[in-house]
């Protein structure tokens, strides 16, 4: 999502960078033949990082990743992502008819814009035309990314967004046609994406806190279910992804598996990914979305 500046083929690799509000967490992935692998994850405790890049530069220098194509997550708050019906204009013209469309939803002026979309699959939304995501940022927000990203010493290539990168780490896990739900959990705004043969049908975020409104949570999950089934049409979904990797049988995972009528997982990295380090749990939780837009496949999106 929100490619920009000239193409680079420098590496083949792809390094990802995520701010949380505990600190920076940076991934690398490297090819290896046909295959990728992450070859460096590592989270870095550093207060206001956006205003105190040298400790991150000195970080991203000592694991080696000077000069490296980086890609950066954009966090809640950050971003508008927005599901509009696609205008009947030519695939060139789209992103500009597009500005016109969402110009009064966005929080500020659409010349103050940067926008993308991600077209959904052609059976999505039975009866209506056909649908599509634009992710919307606000211009001097990106650009202060992409400075920050500059001055520790890494090629910014892409700005990207939780729902779209978790989709690198989705699609192999949701190739049947019965649906399957990834539910990404974080304590500032969690993500439901609904999947069907590896491709995104609905996304939905929950702007509160999973752990204090427990109850809400499965009950927004039973009704993006349902309206899986009742309004796209697809088959009822079997599966529910959980991630990042959890700390045993959680007080939601038992919440989920009593209520939803579906078989829940929680996702470890280290099964559908090779890694040169231990995927610790910690490590996992502090860094999925990084690994996760690290694994962007630049051929499809």
């Amino acid at each position: 999502m929100l490619g920009f500046r000239k193409k680079n083929n420098k590496g083949t690799g792809l390094v990802a960078a995520h701010i949380t509000a505990e600190g920076v967490a940076i991934a690398s992935v490297s090819m290896v033949g046909t295959k990728k692998k992450l070859s460096n994850a590592a989270f870095f405790s550093i207060k206001d990082p956006l205003n105190n890049a040298q400790p991150v530069a000195t970080e991203v220098a000592s694991a080696g990743l000077a000069g490296s194509r980086c890609s950066f997550v954009l966090s809640a708050g950050e971003y508008q992502l927005l599901l509009v019906e696609a205008p009947e204009v030519p695939r060139d013209e789209l992103k500009e008819a597009l500005s016109w469309r969402v110009k009064d939803l966005i929080q500020y002026s659409i010349d103050d814009a940067i926008i993308d979309f991600f077209e959904l699959p052609e059976d999505a939304f039975k009866g209506r035309g056909k649908m599509l995501y634009v992710v919307a940022a606000e211009r001097s927000l990106v650009e202060k990314r992409v400075d920050w990203l500059e001055s520790i010493n890494l090629e910014p290539v892409f700005i990207d967004v939780p729902e779209m990168a978790l989709l690198n780490v989705a699609e192999d896990l949701s190739e049947a046609e019965a649906g399957t739900v990834i539910l990404y959990l974080n304590e500032q705004q969690s993500i439901i994406n609904m999947m069907s043969l590896g491709s995104l049908y609905l996304s939905r975020a929950l702007t509160y806190s999973h752990t204090a409104q427990m109850e809400n949570a499965v009950l927004d999950l039973q009704r993006s279910m349902d309206y899986f089934e009742s309004q796209i049409g697809k088959p009822p979904c079997l599966r529910i992804v959980v991630m990042p990797l959890q700390v045993g049988e959680t007080p939601l995972m038992i919440e989920l598996r009593d209520n939803l009528g579906a078989d829940v997982q929680s996702l470890d990295l280290s099964d559908v990914i090779d890694s040169e380090q231990p995927l610790t749990i910690d490590l996992q939780q502090r860094c999925f979305l990084s690994i996760a837009a690290a694994l962007r496949n630049e051929t499809v999106r």
